[in-house]
């Protein structure tokens, strides 16, 4: 199975035409207008969605096209191959692209990703952003207004380093777009590594257990409640609410940090 992704609602239903004038089968184009993304990555994707004899043999897709609107919050494990056919200007697209189908769950020993880079190179399109960043300057100059367009050319360097595959172009991305799933496993992956008679302690525990520990509020992180849930669609997610039951932050990255603690960290009397 294969899924491509464009940034473009446009591109994403010209690719879907072209590909069924070419005798693709079992495909279908989604985007943000389309009336349920939800129920065509179930027919994408049902194994991993847990969809398995509900989602007909006859309506389950092979090929997905879809914009980024399928990037996020969806569980595609059961393709292996992902093509982003235009380069987005935020880098780290291509991380959510790629943890669609690169997390728990997925059985396929290599995940391929291909990426469409432009014929006339990315340079071409770096030199289109700075003439059209140095024009919004003028306007800006113009109007009296200092809203930002565009960012500063340092932020061009990582799609330049991109094209010409340089290492490490991932690192320091921010942390609101983090795989809970595949992060949280890498904590537990390293956990039983270190303790390996962790692993008969945390089976044994029941389903639903709390736990406390002692935590000195601030105001960048209050005191409150940090809550692990699930979707019916089996996406794992964790929320932090503070005293009053309101959201402190969605960041899953800070959220798992916030919670981080040593084994012999005491709990909080009862």
């Amino acid at each position: 199975k294969v899924i491509i992704f464009s940034q473009f609602a446009d591109t994403v239903e010209y690719l879907a035409e072209q590909l069924e004038k070419r005798g693709v089968k079992a495909l279908e184009g989604v985007t943000g207008n389309s009336p349920d993304p939800t129920s065509a990555a179930w027919r994408f994707s049902p194994v991993s969605n847990e969809k398995t004899g509900i989602v007909p043999v006859t309506q389950e897709l092979r090929v997905l096209v879809a914009t980024d609107v399928l990037s996020e919050g969806q569980n595609l494990q059961d393709a292996h191959v992902v093509i982003n056919y235009d380069l987005p200007w935020a880098i780290i697209r291509l991380v959510q692209r790629a943890g669609r189908v690169d997390r728990i769950g997925q059985k396929a020993e290599k995940i391929v990703c291909y990426s469409f880079l432009p014929a006339d190179g990315v340079e071409r399109i770096l030199r289109l952003r700075a003439r059209m960043r140095q024009r919004l300057k003028e306007n800006a100059e113009v109007v009296g207004t200092d809203e930002e367009f565009f960012e500063d050319d340092a932020k061009d360097q990582p799609m330049l380093d991109l094209y010409n595959e340089k290492a490490g172009i991932m690192d320091g991305e921010a942390d609101g777009d983090v795989d809970l799933a595949s992060y949280a496993y890498q904590i537990w992956k390293n956990a039983v590594d270190t303790n390996p008679s962790l692993l008969k302690t945390i089976s044994d525990l029941p389903d639903v257990i709390y736990s406390t520990r002692a935590h000195q509020g601030t105001v960048a992180q209050p005191q409150g409640v940090l809550v692990y849930v699930r979707t019916a669609e089996g996406n794992d997610s964790l929320a932090w609410v503070d005293k009053d039951g309101k959201s402190v932050s969605q960041s899953q990255l800070r959220i798992l940090e916030v919670a981080r603690c040593k084994p012999e960290t005491p709990a909080v009397a009862r």
